[in-house]
């Protein structure tokens, strides 16, 4: 064999392992990188309540404070209102809530549900901060 060629397959052979050491480098690099991708899309929320504005028409909502809860009714100043069963509860920043977090005394404002008097289809808690 001639000394040019035994060179030159060492250096195919050489630079063929760096290319493989290369590669897996890349591609650890690729994986850490949508690995992090996937870690900030789950702990950042995409869509929130409070990124959207409370309904333009809330400003002419009726406001009072619940007076009395029942088993499936409550009052609002004293007047009984129920809750319809696509009801929207938002605290003062637009975020969700439950309703477990009814209590007697807090302000509230609300929509009554189009075609009823005493359903209740958007409520918005003013909860001591």
């Amino acid at each position: 064999m001639v000394e040019g060629q035994h060179g030159t397959n060492v250096e195919i052979l050489d630079l063929a392992k760096r290319s493989g050491s290369t590669l897996t480098l890349l591609c650890g690099v690729v994986i850490s990188c949508l690995v992090a991708v996937v870690l900030v899309a789950i702990a950042t929320p995409s869509s929130s309540y409070a990124d959207e504005p409370l309904p333009a028409a809330a400003a002419s909502y009726p406001t009072g404070k619940i007076t009395s809860i029942y088993e499936r009714t409550f009052q609002i100043d004293g007047r009984t209102v129920s809750l319809a069963p696509e009801v929207v509860l938002v605290d003062r920043h637009g975020d969700p809530l439950a309703v477990t977090d009814l209590r007697v005394d807090i302000d509230v404002k609300y929509h009554i549900q189009k075609g009823t008097t005493d359903k209740i289809d958007w409520m918005l808690l003013i909860l001591p901060e």
